[in-house]
């Protein structure tokens, strides 16, 4: 590990703390991050920094050494901790062997005992980060990652649309997968989407569930397939079998939209290509069944369609390439204003030379209008809404190419302001949601960011991240500092008890209340409210 293993040093009295922290050596592999004069304090202080070592003194106010060891092995098992203490007890080192402490140390503590300290516990951490990339475990993962780099390599060339790397198809080879002994078809399968699927989360979960359902449906049939997720739909290559296999293969594909029909309860279309052969063709074969599942979307009532339904089509029309409708998602996801109209000029361009050739624009125009429609539906957004009416019945209207793009154009743009409005309100309203919970329940002494998170459906790093950049705050910080003006209404506006006042405010300890208090208001509880009464 390149960068040094970070520290918390933890003792209720200063100097010791400054010696510690001194005998603690740049070269030792070791930095002090943050010290902290009671347990309390050091456990925000590990929130913050997340730190591989704790170093603490057991004799401290509020909570000890022991507890905020009991607390660290729970919250963070991972963390390594040390004590320190003035006491050689033999109780204490029962303790600390119960909670696996790492090392029990008495002071005065020397250089000596500083520096064996840390030498023997880097070598225990850098074994540690040493065993998760020994060999064993690489080729351990690797196995277990082969389905994944088939998926990949597959993925790989259909993106590429090229008859792919030669290393990569021999790679193919080695795991088992070849497309050169028999001849295979290429089935495009897209998931019909509805409001109880509606968001991307459960969307990409439908297919989750579509993708495990067909392929098990097909591999029971005894034909062999390789399948896998690609962009908004199921890729399954289908190799022939046997000479009825258009007829079998035919009703393969209707047993997989009725019973996903029925056991999913959701609709599925099925573009299938004609019989290619090697991986060269696989690129061609995939634009094939998608052209296929195109086409069916306006023309037929079949949930399956094979592109030899649909003969030549006239003057090789325009499509939209692979390159282009991967950027044009991209630029829509992440890119600037800049970056979104020099991509639409690009494409104005190109489309234009290629429609010089062919004249024909129909194909194009859905092609382009359908990856923004499906953009739209990933993100919740209602396209025919932003276009002002039917996308279908509008695109029909176009009748040129600067037509096509201006309508383009403006429809992007909308797109892309609802885009970064529902990014900012979503993370907006989370926080809130999470703010909401805290003044709710602030006086729940137990309430921790793991509680909020798991009321709130969401990560503690997601909340942790929203704290930071919109409150910046972390959320120790911000849950104490709801405590403490609670605290200064009530010590202002009722007669109750300090006590009293620090259990209504989540503290259990009024001692650490007071601590708290001060360190936040800047005087203890009964001042305050003698000089605001």
């Amino acid at each position: 590990m390149n960068e040094p293993y970070k520290i918390i040093l933890v003792d209720d009295e200063d100097e010791v703390r400054g010696r510690i922290s001194s005998k603690i050596m740049a070269e030792s592999g070791f930095q002090v991050v943050g010290t902290a004069g009671n347990g309390y304090d050091a456990l925000e202080l590990i929130e913050k920094y997340s730190p591989q070592v704790v170093l603490t003194d057991i004799k401290m106010p509020y909570i000890d050494g022991i507890e905020l060891a009991r607390i660290i092995r729970r919250d963070y098992p991972t963390v390594r901790i040390g004590f320190i203490t003035g006491y050689d007890e033999f109780d204490y080192a029962r303790e600390a062997i119960k909670l696996n402490v790492f090392t029990f140390m008495t002071k005065p503590l020397t250089q000596e005992d500083i520096s064996i300290f840390l030498h023997k516990l880097k070598e225990d951490l850098d074994a540690e980060f040493a065993e998760n990339y020994n060999r064993e475990k690489i080729e351990k993962r690797y196995q277990q990652s082969i389905p994944l780099l088939i998926d990949n390599y597959f993925v790989s060339l259909l993106s590429s649309g090229s008859s792919g790397n030669k290393n990569d198809i021999e790679q193919l080879r080695q795991y088992g997968v070849s497309l050169d002994e028999t001849r295979y078809m290429v089935a495009f399968v897209i998931i019909e989407r509805n409001a109880e699927n509606w968001g991307i989360i459960e969307y990409e979960k439908l297919k989750m569930s579509v993708h495990s359902r067909l392929g098990s449906l097909i591999s029971l049939e005894g034909i062999d397939s390789y399948h896998f997720m690609f962009h908004e739909g199921i890729v399954f290559v289908v190799k022939e079998k046997g000479s009825a296999f258009q007829s079998e293969i035919d009703l393969v594909f209707n047993r997989m939209v009725r019973t996903t029909e029925h056991y999913l309860s959701v609709r599925i279309d099925i573009g299938a290509s004609l019989l290619h052969k090697d991986f060269g063709e696989l690129a061609e074969a995939y634009e094939e069944a998608s052209m296929a599942l195109s086409y069916s979307r306006f023309g037929t009532v079949s949930r399956i369609s094979y592109f030899n339904q649909f003969g030549e089509r006239e003057s090789h029309p325009v499509t939209l390439k692979e390159g282009d409708a991967r950027n044009l998602e991209q630029v829509l996801r992440y890119g600037s204003d800049a970056e979104i109209s020099d991509f639409l000029a690009s494409l104005r361009a190109n489309a234009a030379a290629d429609a010089a050739n062919s004249g024909n624009l129909n194909l194009y125009v859905l092609n382009i209008v359908t990856l923004l429609a499906n953009y739209a539906v990933s993100i919740g957004i209602d396209i025919n809404e932003l276009a002002g009416g039917d996308v279908i019945e509008l695109m029909g209207k176009l009748r040129d190419i600067d037509q096509l793009f201006t309508w383009l154009t403006g429809l992007v743009k909308k797109i892309r302001e609802r885009t970064l409005a529902q990014r900012s309100n979503n993370a907006q309203r989370m926080l809130e949601q999470a703010i909401n919970y805290i003044y709710a329940n602030y006086q729940n002494p137990e309430l921790t960011m793991e509680t909020v998170c798991d009321s709130l459906g969401i990560s503690a790093s997601y909340l942790g991240q929203l704290f930071k950049k919109h409150k910046e705050s972390t959320f120790v910080k911000f849950l104490t500092g709801v405590r403490m003006e609670k605290a200064m209404e009530r010590l202002v506006s009722s007669g109750a008890r300090i006590v009293e006042i620090s259990a209504l405010c989540g503290y259990q300890d009024v001692y650490y209340f007071s601590h708290s208090f001060k360190k936040y208001a800047g005087i203890p509880p009964k001042k305050y409210r003698e000089e605001n009464q």
